[in-house]
């Protein structure tokens, strides 16, 4: 048992050594998968900011003020006009000079004293469907708040039913606190699925794939030889993106960082088993890493 687990270890060693050694693997090891982390840490994100609104304020009273400042001091939008007449809004749309247009009717602050409905109306650009659809979600939420302080503040029953959304372990509902997480688990798969695919067809390349065969190893032997350095180079490299998630974009962790890699290798285990069946089946590299993809 002894004897295997050194043959194993040596195994190992040697594989460790034929990546490091070549250059390309070598840089794509660590290099990827932190560009990627950053790359979609900034890109692939839902997260608005600064989105160009224009006010159409028909009332112009302490009221629509006060809702509108709820708005610019949101962080989410940035006020670029404030128009005139409701002939701007198409200028302003049509042009793209504005996402959205906030309208505020006229008697708006009155119906308001006055316990009665007053209209908020905004005006999206459709053609950008996905942004307009939430940013129209925010103003709504701003307005929401609005409403309730404003009952509040002048002594006015509240609503007789609302909802409240609490979000556990992502209170702001970023996009980037779901996204980069999942990467930690995505990238080191796809790379400990390369890696093993690439390992037993390398060998092939290289017409080292025969003598490997007549050495005292065992069958079960070179495959843990084979799995082991691509498991340990995607734990090292989920590491990589944990540190970039953790430092860089200040996520927080919470709970054990030991069972989050321990779960890590467990996952990554079935990585394993595919890439040793397509390393199986695969002549070349080439066509190791087409397969893996």
């Amino acid at each position: 048992m002894l004897e295997s687990l050194f043959r194993i270890i040596a195994l190992t060693r040697k594989e460790l050594l034929a990546v490091l050694k070549d250059p390309r693997a070598r840089m794509s090891l660590l290099v990827p998968a932190i560009v990627q982390g950053l790359v979609f840490g900034y890109a692939a994100t839902y997260d608005l900011s600064h989105v160009p609104y224009a006010v159409l304020d028909q009332d112009n009273s302490a009221a629509s003020r006060q809702l509108l400042a709820g708005l610019d001091g949101s962080g989410v939008f940035e006020r670029v006009a404030n128009l005139q007449s409701e002939r701007d809004i198409g200028t302003y749309i049509d042009r793209r000079r504005a996402l959205l247009v906030v309208q505020i009717e006229q008697n708006f602050e009155r119906k308001l004293q006055q316990g009665q409905s007053a209209a908020v109306q905004v005006i999206a650009d459709g053609r950008n469907s996905n942004t307009a659809a939430t940013a129209s979600s925010y103003v709504t939420a701003v307005v929401g708040a609005f409403t309730d302080r404003w009952r509040q503040d002048h002594g006015q029953p509240p609503q007789v039913l609302t909802s409240t959304d609490r979000a556990w372990y992502n209170p702001n509902l970023e996009t980037r606190w779901n996204i980069i997480p999942g990467l930690i688990g995505t990238l080191s798969m796809l790379q400990t699925l390369m890696l093993t695919a690439m390992s037993v067809a390398r060998e092939r390349e290289q017409g080292t794939f025969d003598q490997l065969l007549v050495t005292p190893f065992r069958p079960y032997e070179i495959m843990a030889g084979k799995a082991v350095p691509s498991m340990l180079i995607g734990v090292v490299q989920a590491a990589g993106v944990f540190l970039v998630a953790e430092v860089w974009f200040q996520i927080p962790f919470a709970g054990s960082i030991i069972t989050l890699f321990v779960g890590l290798t467990m996952f990554l285990l079935a990585a394993v088993g595919i890439g040793l069946l397509l390393s199986g089946v695969a002549a070349t590299m080439q066509q190791a890493m087409l397969f893996a993809l």
